[in-house]
């Protein structure tokens, strides 16, 4: 449960993050879309990080934490894949 609940919260925080450096002209994206995608992409590429980081053998040892370490690529995976799922909305 705490995978879909980390992934939606990312998700609202990327999406809201973008809605409010366009709202303060910060950023003015020519395509939602496109802006989407490469918020997704950057998930993505913190997706293998993660999942190459856990793969090593030092960082195998479990620790106390709220969410187990193997948890944070396939929560990053979710996000990338909602928010491509997202981007389908804007044309």
């Amino acid at each position: 449960m705490h995978v879909i609940r980390w992934s939606i919260i990312f998700v609202l925080l990327t999406l809201f993050l973008m809605g409010l450096t366009a709202a303060l002209d910060w950023y003015e994206p020519s395509s939602w879309q496109y802006s989407l995608r490469v918020a997704g992409g950057f998930y993505f590429l913190l997706a293998l990080i993660a999942s190459g980081i856990v793969s090593i053998p030092r960082m195998r040892i479990r620790t106390r934490k709220s969410v187990p370490r193997e948890d944070w690529a396939f929560i990053f995976i979710v996000v990338t894949i909602a928010l491509f799922g997202v981007s389908l909305w804007f044309t």
